[in-house]
């Protein structure tokens, strides 16, 4: 019901108002009057039994910081900021940064595919503005596998070892097909590494997190388990991924190993670029890093996996990554 002073207010008359009345505003109750519509006896039982609750916020994963105000060339976006990185792309962004000499100025977050702008691709590089190469404006994020990248990169670490697709993209196709395939077979198609070394690891950032969150990292455990299926399906071209394919996908890894183990045994030099590692260096090193360290076991769990054993037969790719870690870690 609305009273005759609301309607005189609505009206548009000119008389002044008593005085001795509050004002109706916008921000008044609403009466005690008002009727509200009756819950559908079906609804009433329903929420009668299973009442609406809420529950406290859950705090952010323990691994989730956010970066101090701090004069930074931007903001890098990568799985996780641990040393026992599962993550062969986030190794490899991290490293060429590390290696460019340019790694402490930015700032570092472990971030999530989800929160990935446009592609739902993790890392990335985030910056304050557009940055201008060549005459050129850059998107402002920039992911490590674009062209963008390496012409941004090379604007700020001039003395780091430019990209040369011509030359070795072929080469670095070879990682990111051949050796990336066996990686996504052993870590997340067989049962035990996918268990006890994806799994606990994705959990890791949820521990300290309320319970009501604790099936999250399940969830995306099976989602990403999912996902590296449909990968494995789409490089092969096969409908699905039978024993053979897994035959497959190993040797294919092993001709990759070789040719890189090749290329340094025919050029003489310490490192893939050459007398300095370069972009090709620090991709390989992010897949043979974690495939030396972990304790990756085969598809029936009773042995050590292929993969592992692979790499570990080729000194020269060994001896490649152990000069890459310790001239990481000395930076």
């Amino acid at each position: 019901m609305v009273d005759s002073a609301s309607a005189s207010d609505t009206s548009g008359s000119a008389s002044v108002p008593d005085q001795t009345k509050t004002p109706p505003s916008s921000t008044s109750q609403p009466s005690s009057n008002v009727m509200y519509m009756k819950v559908p006896s079906l609804i009433k039982t329903v929420f009668d039994k299973f009442p609406l609750v809420k529950y406290a916020e859950a705090p952010l994963p323990s691994a989730c910081i956010f970066p101090a105000p701090s004069k930074k060339l931007g903001t890098v976006f990568v799985h996780a900021i641990t040393d026992d990185l599962i993550y062969p792309q986030s190794i490899r962004l991290l490293t060429i940064l590390k290696l460019a000499g340019v790694f402490d100025k930015f700032t570092t977050i472990p971030s999530s595919p989800h929160a990935a702008p446009k592609s739902g691709s993790v890392p990335y590089i985030f910056l304050p503005s557009r940055p201008k190469v060549d005459s050129d404006l850059l998107p402002r994020t920039i992911y490590p596998e674009s062209k963008a990248f390496y012409r941004w990169l090379a604007s700020i670490a001039p003395s780091f070892p430019a990209f040369d697709p011509a030359q070795q993209n072929p080469l670095l196709s070879l990682v990111d097909v051949r050796l990336r395939d066996a990686w996504v077979l052993t870590l997340y198609l067989y049962p035990l590494n996918y268990s006890s070394i994806f799994v606990p690891r994705l959990s890791h950032g949820y521990s300290q997190s309320d319970r009501s969150t604790s099936i999250l990292p399940q969830i995306l455990a099976y989602t990403t388990s999912h996902d590296a299926q449909k990968l494995l399906r789409r490089s092969t071209g096969v409908p699905r991924i039978t024993e053979t394919t897994q035959k497959s996908i190993i040797a294919n890894a092993e001709e990759a190993l070789d040719a890189l183990a090749n290329l340094l045994a025919v050029s003489r030099t310490l490192y893939l670029n050459g007398g300095k590692p370069g972009v090709l260096d620090a991709a390989v090193y992010g897949y043979l890093w974690p495939i030396l360290n972990f304790d990756f076991k085969n598809m029936k769990g009773d042995g050590q996996a292929e993969l592992k054993t692979m790499v570990a037969e080729r000194k020269a790719l060994v001896d490649l990554v152990n000069r890459i870690h310790d001239q990481v870690c000395n930076l």
